[in-house]
């Protein structure tokens, strides 16, 4: 009796390995099936606000925003109601949104990402 016990016992510790190393690939496999998703890169963007002609202070005020995908989200601390908007790149002199905005948020879809931006409330 005392050597079956032996056996079963030294067996259980031989065992032990390959059951730890199938339950380990098991595990892997299934970390590697999850899907991930590709991380997004957000670029911030500098962004000046203007009040039509009458700014004269020599610090424009900053609007919060960022790039991302191409896209120019601008981002206002206050809703913005009605209000007709003119956003340029500063670099280009384009105009890359004009038109009447509601909300906080306003998203353009840009060709040519630049880095600063001027936000006109005309």
């Amino acid at each position: 009796m005392k050597a079956l016990s032996f056996v079963l016992l030294g067996s259980l510790f031989l065992l032990q390995p390959t059951i730890l190393s199938l339950n380990a690939s098991a595990i892997v496999t299934e970390i590697l099936s999850i899907p991930t998703e590709k991380k997004k890169i957000r670029k911030p963007a500098n962004i000046h606000l203007l009040k039509g002609e009458t700014n004269t202070r020599s610090i424009l005020p900053v609007v919060p925003g960022y790039i991302e995908d191409n896209q120019l989200f601008i981002c206002f601390r206050v809703p913005v109601e009605d209000e007709y908007l003119i956003v340029k790149d500063t670099e280009s002199g384009e105009i890359v949104y004009s038109g009447i905005f509601t909300g906080t948020t306003l998203t353009i879809n840009l060709t040519n990402p630049g880095e600063s931006y001027t936000v006109e409330i005309v």
